[in-house]
């Protein structure tokens, strides 16, 4: 795979024309001195990684195709049930909680896989910890939901 970054450039020798002697070119003469390259804003870089930070959390545990099929199924029977503005916003809350959780899970996981063999037994109580936050987030998210969807059926169906 190709290097992402500029930086991750290496010198390269080139081959020099006879007659004109050993010639090679680095990356210091290829790239432009680090005070001439244009820097993002630092609000600009925090939205760059976040753009790779939620598409790296997203590839890394197929578990979000499962929050992501009950995200479509909520969604499908809210509009189905006609849900007004503030139980849109209740459930979409409940859901981001959600969402976030399990993004903070799949960076401790992360955390604890680069520690390797010098990961101990706290490390995995951490894990362990994390894996209960997302827990009692999918939990309060499904209350939350169903107390949504209890309510707007008792005031269509009367009851």
């Amino acid at each position: 795979m190709a290097p992402s970054s500029v930086h991750s450039f290496h010198p390269i020798p080139v081959e020099a024309s006879p007659g004109i002697g050993d010639m090679s070119i680095t990356s210091d003469q290829l790239l432009p001195s680090p005070d001439s390259t244009p820097r993002r804003p630092a609000w600009r870089q925090r939205l760059v990684q976040a753009e790779r930070g939620l598409a790296w959390g997203l590839r890394a545990d197929s578990v979000f195709f499962v929050h992501f099929f009950g995200i479509s199924i909520v969604l499908a029977a809210g509009m189905t049930f006609g849900l007004e503005l503030w139980q849109w916003v209740a459930i979409t809350v409940a859901l981001t909680v959600v969402l976030s959780a399990e993004m903070f899970q799949q960076a401790l996981k992360l955390l604890i896989r680069g520690l390797g063999a010098a990961a101990g037994d706290e490390a995995m109580r951490a894990l362990s910890i994390g894996t209960a936050a997302v827990l009692v987030a999918c939990l309060g998210s499904t209350t939350v939901v169903a107390v949504v969807f209890a309510a707007r059926a008792c005031e269509l169906f009367g009851g």
